[in-house]
C-alpha cells in the first residue's frame, strides 16, 4: 500500500485512472456468436464484439488439440485499408485503429465465451497489424506478461502484408521473440500487385531484403502465407517464382485455401489441389504446410471476417488484371 500511496502522491489521480482502465467495460460486449461444428476438430466460435464507441469487430476462437484449448484470432483494426482482393474485410475500408486494450479484450471475450483456455493468439483478424504497430506491440506485450495472459512469445503470431517501415522497427517494437507471418500470396510482381494493392508501393525485392535483416530466435522461421486460388496462385510458374524469391530465407510456406464469401466468384480449392501444390513446393526443398480450414460455413475462416450490420457490404469483384499463367 505504501508503494501505491507514493505513486499517487507523485502522480495525482493515477489510481483513479487505473481503476477506469480496469473496468469491465474494457472487455468488448459480445453481440452475437456464430458456431461452426466439425466432428474432426471441434467447434469454431466467431464472436461479433461491440466496442465502447459502438464500433464492432470480430474475433475467432479456433479449436486445437481435440478441442481442448483455443487459438484466438484477433482483429487489430475496424476494417482495413489494404484492399486485398481475396479478403472480405477489405470491402469495409478502414474505419479506425484499435487500442491495445481493445485487442487484449478480444482474447478475454473468447476465453469468457466457452471457458476453454486460449493458448495461442494470432493477429490475423480484421485489419493490417503493422498499420497499427504501436497498439499491436503493446497488446502482444500484455499477452506475454506474467501479469497479463502469460503467453509464451512463440505462441503469439503477428501477420502483415509487408509494411516495410514497421518491419524495420520489429525489434524496437518489442516483437523480436514473436512469430512473424507475412501475407505474400504470390512472388510474381504482377499477380501480387493485383491481389495485394500494397505491393504496388512496396515491392517484392524490398520486402525480401527487409525480411532478410530480421534476426529470428533460434530454430524459428518466417511464415509466408500463400492463399491458394485455383488457376491464379497454384500453377507451376507461381511455384517457380515463390521458390526463387525465398532463396535462403528461413521460411515456412503456409498454404491457405481460399475461403469464398458472398459476392466473389473464385472457388475454394479441392483437397487434391491443396495436396498437389503442397507436394510441388516441398519437392523444391521448401518447408511447407497446409492450413486446415475451420469455420468456413460461419464466415469465420481466413479472409471471411467483416462487420456491416445494418448495411450491405459493397460488391466484391476479383481483379481483372491478373497476368495469365
Amino acid at each position: 500500500m505504501a508503494l501505491w500511496r507514493e505513486a499517487e502522491s507523485s502522480s495525482p489521480g493515477l489510481i483513479a485512472r487505473l481503476e477506469a482502465l480496469a473496468q469491465a467495460e474494457q472487455v468488448p460486449a459480445t453481440v452475437s456468436e456464430a458456431l461452426s461444428d466439425d466432428p474432426a476438430y471441434g467447434t469454431t466460435a466467431k464472436l461479433l464484439l461491440r466496442l465502447r464507441d459502438g464500433r464492432e469487430v470480430e474475433a475467432v476462437g479456433i479449436p486445437m488439440t481435440g478441442d481442448a484449448h483455443r487459438t484466438c484470432c484477433v482483429s487489430s483494426q475496424v476494417g482495413c485499408k489494404q484492399g486485398c482482393a481475396f479478403c472480405r474485410t477489405a470491402r469495409m475500408g478502414l474505419v479506425r485503429d484499435l487500442a491495445a486494450h481493445e485487442i487484449v479484450g478480444q482474447v478475454l471475450a473468447v476465453n469468457r465465451a466457452d471457458g476453454r483456455e486460449v493458448r495461442n493468439v494470432v493477429f490475423m483478424g480484421m485489419g493490417e497489424p503493422l498499420d497499427n504497430a504501436e497498439a499491436v506491440a503493446q497488446a502482444a506485450r500484455v499477452l506475454n506478461d506474467v501479469h497479463g495472459l502469460s503467453l509464451a512469445w512463440d505462441h503469439i503470431t503477428v501477420s502483415t502484408v509487408g509494411r516495410l517501415a514497421s518491419l524495420a522497427r520489429w525489434e524496437d517494437l518489442g516483437l523480436a521473440k514473436a512469430n512473424l507471418a507475412v501475407s505474400l500470396h504470390s512472388a510474381d510482381p504482377g499477380v501480387r500487385a493485383a491481389l495485394v494493392p500494397a505491393a504496388r508501393i512496396e515491392d517484392l525485392g524490398e520486402l525480401r531484403a527487409a525480411l532478410g535483416r530480421i534476426r529470428l530466435p533460434r530454430d524459428r522461421r518466417i511464415m509466408l502465407a500463400v492463399v491458394v486460388i485455383p488457376g491464379v496462385t497454384d500453377h507451376p510458374g507461381q511455384i517457380d517464382a515463390l521458390v526463387h524469391w525465398i532463396g535462403d530465407l528461413p521460411a515456412l510456406v503456409n498454404l491457405i485455401p481460399f475461403n469464398p464469401f458472398p459476392g466473389v466468384d473464385w472457388r475454394a480449392p479441392t483437397d487434391a489441389e491443396m495436396r498437389a501444390m503442397c507436394d510441388a513446393v516441398y519437392a523444391r526443398g521448401i518447408a511447407v504446410r497446409t492450413r486446415t480450414t475451420k469455420g468456413r460455413d460461419a464466415l469465420a475462416a481466413c479472409g471471411q471476417l467483416a462487420t456491416a450490420r445494418g448495411k450491405p457490404l459493397p460488391p466484391a469483384k476479383p481483379p481483372d488484371n491478373i497476368p495469365p499463367p
